[in-house]
């Protein structure tokens, strides 16, 4: 029997939060009631109307220890060792009031029969349940299975990939393994079951969860089984990470030229092998299947690709899955920040040919070798001089304070030993001019800039939105320091106090 969606999603609700909050879509904010990883929230779905009563706070932790020695068949169907997450006898009810009542007699039903059995039991009441408690936010974050959990599994079942992956073959009308065909579990299993097709947090619980539990009985090193081992932060950044990740082969090039069908530009050299590292999985750029992004993505955009179109793809910002906005992201970290949070997002027109450097789209065969892409070897800072100086004395508004001097030699070294760490920014930030433009911010690259009172008066031009000097100097000064955690944030950090004459 077919299961309604909007059925199997309450249905699933006994190991999934539906709600970030108890109370509604309330943003998370430190006021609000903390409601613990392993405490399931459970709401009504939309198509089921308002609830007449507070949603319930299910402690499945608390639940889980009372009934240590039942197991968790005492409240879940385990047919063939495989454990099914949502709560007996509820699998094929339909309708509100059906529903209510057999969450009702699974629940208080066994409130009642362990308190006549001399046991630890529950509420029996409404209000027991249904608990006006206020608004509170989840702490339940979500499972990522990164590239190194991923390697960890496949080397613990030996690389059989059929233990996990599978598709469905429309002419059996079952699911079976395919090799070279293994995706990600989201694209097939989505938010809320429909029909045969079990949602994303129980078809994960029923395969992950029944697998530790059959590894548990065997004595065999296995993984959590109670929601905090998956879904409490602390217990996330526990799991031990592998040092050395085993690339994960799909067949997939380690060089690539990337094209689209008419294109008129210069093609891209893309290194795959180099990207697969930096992140966290293969959906953080193939989001939904592992084909390239143009058999989605057209020129025009398609239903297929969310009427996405294959330039989007490639640049929309601030979208991870695209180039641009997982470089966007990756500019905000703290050593790259103080100089991006002033700048504007992302391409600029010089960095177009930073990617578009291979040959015109039009001059590329079928046939053609994938590119060689060699690394940017940057060139030594030049030499300190009158043009290029090792301090700068900013005293043109000095009243309360003594001239500041600014260690203009150590700025620049500590934003070039930034650059050469990384290979985005070192090929993005190749040269000492596009280095300089991150404070001296209206330059043109390669001409020595102007003093900041070339450009900005003693006071505010509204008209022209440009702040007066002393501003303009704190704001790039203080907000660089802010963006990139250093401490030099007070005036004597900079500045020594004037002394008062007497």
């Amino acid at each position: 029997m077919a299961r309604p969606a909007f059925a199997s999603t309450l249905l699933g609700s006994m190991l999934l939060a539906f709600a970030a909050t108890a109370w509604g879509a309330t943003p998370p904010t430190a006021s609000l009631r903390p409601i613990p990883p392993s405490t399931v929230v459970m709401v009504f779905p939309e198509a089921l109307g308002p609830m007449q009563r507070p949603a319930v706070e299910f402690d499945h932790a608390r639940h889980a220890a009372a009934m240590d020695k039942e197991g968790c068949t005492a409240c879940h169907t385990m047919t063939d060792r495989v454990l099914d997450p949502r709560l007996s006898g509820t699998a094929d009810v339909a309708g509100r009031d059906p529903l209510i009542d057999a969450y009702h007699e699974a629940c208080t039903g066994c409130h009642e029969e362990r308190v006549a059995s001399s046991l630890k039991g529950g509420p029996v009441t409404c209000g027991g349940c249904h608990a006006r408690l206020g608004p509170g936010v989840s702490q339940r974050v979500e499972m990522r299975f990164d590239a190194s959990l991923h390697a960890r599994h496949s080397l613990a079942f030996e690389d059989k990939c059929e233990n996990c992956h599978h598709v469905y073959d429309e002419q059996l009308q079952k699911t079976k393994y395919e090799k070279g065909k293994e995706e990600a579990c989201g694209p097939c299993h989505g938010p809320v079951d429909v029909e045969r097709t079990l949602s994303l947090a129980n078809a994960s619980h029923r395969r992950c969860v029944s697998c530790h539990l059959e590894r548990a009985r065997a004595q065999l090193a296995g993984g959590p089984v109670q929601c905090a081992g998956c879904h409490d932060a602390e217990q996330r950044q526990a799991i031990q990470r592998l040092e050395v990740i085993p690339r994960l082969q799909r067949g997939q090039p380690d060089t690539t030229w990337i094209s689209a069908p008419d294109a008129t530009s210069q093609v891209v050299g893309f290194d795959h092998a180099k990207h697969e590292p930096l992140a966290s999985s293969c959906s953080g750029c193939h989001h939904q299947t592992l084909k390239p992004c143009r058999e989605c993505h057209a020129l025009a955009g398609t239903a297929e690709g969310g009427l996405v179109t294959l330039a989007q793809a490639y640049h929309m910002s601030p979208a991870e899955p695209s180039c641009v906005g997982c470089h966007a992201a990756r500019s905000s970290q703290p050593e790259c920040a103080g100089c991006h949070r002033a700048l504007a997002l992302p391409p600029g027109e010089a960095a177009c040919a930073v990617c578009h450097s291979g040959p015109l789209a039009s001059s590329l065969g079928e046939d053609a070798p994938p590119p060689v892409l060699r690394p940017v070897e940057l060139a030594a800072l030049p030499a300190f001089s009158d043009g290029f100086p090792e301090t700068v004395v900013i005293d043109r508004i000095a009243d309360r304070y003594q001239a500041s001097t600014l260690p203009h030699a150590k700025i620049v070294a500590r934003l070039d030993a930034s650059v050469r760490s990384s290979a985005l920014a070192t090929r993005f930030h190749g040269t000492i001019e596009t280095l300089c433009s991150g404070c001296h911010h209206h330059s043109p690259a390669g001409t020595r800039p102007p003093a900041c009172r070339s450009c900005h008066a003693e006071r505010a031009e509204a008209t022209l939105d440009k702040p007066g000097l002393v501003v303009a100097y704190h704001r790039q000064c203080v907000g660089c320091h802010l963006a990139m955690g250093i401490a030099k944030q007070g005036c004597t950090d900079c500045h020594a106090a004037k002394e008062v004459q007497s």
